[in-house]
């Protein structure tokens, strides 16, 4: 199985660059870099950081609802966490930052996931409203809701099932099972606790998500391209969908096959694409890895996540 997700990453890999490369123009691309303009580059860049910030306290708020927390050691983590997705699966690399916050390990990773979860509602929401929605993104969008609201539920569907393993003799690893699920059931209720910061979780996500997507635009203007509201928010849904299920570590090809998809295939867009990307997640994998090695211990912090 895992070979069959490496042919299929590599595939998909092989797909986008291919389809990327018959975009670009040699001329036109060197006519796109010469009229580039550094205000609006710089603009961008701005608006990756404010990302990246307010990003990190929406983890933040609700990971100091379960523990004590530190804003600068989140950071840390989170900008960490841009470099772990590019050296690691991208769903382990996700989840390997949590370790890096430090407390129950477990209590953190759920406080993770409820951010990200509204986060998905929102950009769920915005496809529904803005582009339209399959079947199965309205199922999505009700499975969220479900998990956010009842997460007593799941719990006791969860170990409901841990009871039968054990039954049949796993009573070891159900045991250890139980533990985690406890801690994230307690981590995830705990924070959602306080309905101001739960609230405030969904306003920070549209934040989030409104700056990536003007940041698409404004990195367009810096070459002369006009990019649409709804070009740009069907660009950067493709751009995360077509990252998720590539598995090609930090989406490289993926993000920028899907971004280019919906803003429209021309020698300009892909360099778009490209810039997009490098401001808003690529360089972030740079200074991942230097926060990641001096403040974390290098090699010893990265066999403690293994």
């Amino acid at each position: 199985m895992k070979i069959d997700k490496k042919l299929f990453s590599l595939l998909a890999l092989t797909i986008s660059v291919a389809y990327l490369y018959k975009q670009i123009d040699p001329y036109e691309l060197s006519m796109a870099i010469e009229r580039a303009s550094p205000k609006y580059l710089l603009i961008a860049l701005f608006l990756s950081t404010l990302t990246v910030l307010i990003s990190t306290l929406r983890w933040y708020i609700f990971l100091k609802e379960v523990q004590r927390a530190s804003f600068k050691k989140t950071l840390f983590a989170f900008i960490s966490g841009y470099y772990l997705i590019s050296v690691l699966p991208p769903s382990i690399g996700h989840i390997a930052k949590v370790k890096l916050v430090g407390g129950d390990y477990f209590k953190a990773l759920s406080t993770l996931i409820i951010g990200l979860s509204t986060e998905l509602l929102v950009i769920l929401s915005f496809a529904l409203i803005f582009i339209g929605l399959t079947k199965v993104g309205i199922l999505m969008m009700i499975i969220v809701i479900f998990a956010l609201v009842y997460e007593q539920g799941i719990y006791r569907a969860v170990n409901s099932l841990l009871g039968i393993w054990e039954n049949i003799g796993l009573r070891g690893l159900v045991s250890s099972l139980r533990g985690y699920a406890e801690s994230l059931y307690h981590g995830w209720s705990k924070a959602k606790e306080n309905k101001k910061i739960f609230s405030s979780s969904f306003f920070l996500s549209l934040i989030i998500i409104l700056l990536q997507v003007y940041g698409i635009i404004v990195v367009g203007k810096a070459f002369g391209l006009q990019i649409s509201i709804k070009q740009a928010l069907t660009g950067f849904i493709m751009s995360v969908l077509f990252a998720s299920i590539s598995g090609i570590p930090s989406g490289v090809g993926a993000n920028e096959f899907g971004l280019v998809l919906g803003i429209g295939a021309s020698t300009t867009s892909t360099i778009t694409a490209f810039t997009y990307k490098l401001l808003f997640q690529y360089l972030y994998s740079i200074l991942g890895a230097i926060v990641f090695y001096s403040s974390f211990g290098g090699s010893k912090s990265e066999n403690s996540i293994s």
